[in-house]
């Protein structure tokens, strides 16, 4: 049996769905979610997809501000690349724009994931269980850890000039 999800539900979900594994790719096979490639692309269509459609559909305050929170990490991070006078920030900026666009996919379809599923038994009775809670804060070091290494990375890769 199926959660009970409205028609734009369905949409918001298999819509953004797809950006998960892409996202993973890239940041495994890149380092980073680079949104000027083809899969960059495909990754924000997703993400966009996904973002939008939770603003429409999601009821509780915490969802609406991660949705628009996406929002924003996607706009900065696709664009700041034509942000000229930000010079070699911007490719730390767009680094850490996308990583967080996927912290904030990553956290609302694990606390959907753990409270809706098994669906009539989901494994937690409400995003404040201990073990949501707990997992989250688990995405949030990751996403500190992670956002940490990439610029390291970049560092290494592409210092950023003195200014």
């Amino acid at each position: 049996m199926l959660p009970e999800l409205s028609a734009l539900g369905w949409f918001h979900t298999l819509g953004s769905l797809p950006a998960l594994p892409i996202g993973l790719m890239l940041l495994i096979r890149h380092g980073r979610i680079d949104p000027a490639t083809g899969w960059g692309k495909l990754y924000l269509l997703f993400m966009f997809i996904g973002a939008i459609t939770g603003v429409l559909v999601i009821r509780d305050m915490p969802g609406v501000v991660i949705s628009i929170l996406t929002l924003g990490a996607l706009v900065i991070g696709s664009t700041v690349r034509f942000a000229t006078p930000l010079g070699g920030h911007r490719e730390w900026i767009e680094t850490v724009a996308m990583s967080t666009s996927y912290f904030t996919l990553l956290l609302p379809s694990l606390t959907e994931t753990l409270t809706r599923l098994p669906a009539g038994a989901p494994v937690a009775d409400s995003p404040q269980a201990p073990l949501v809670v707990a997992l989250q804060l688990a995405l949030l070091v990751g996403l500190v850890v992670g956002v940490t290494l990439q610029l390291l990375r970049r560092r290494r890769v592409r210092p950023v000039a003195a200014v």
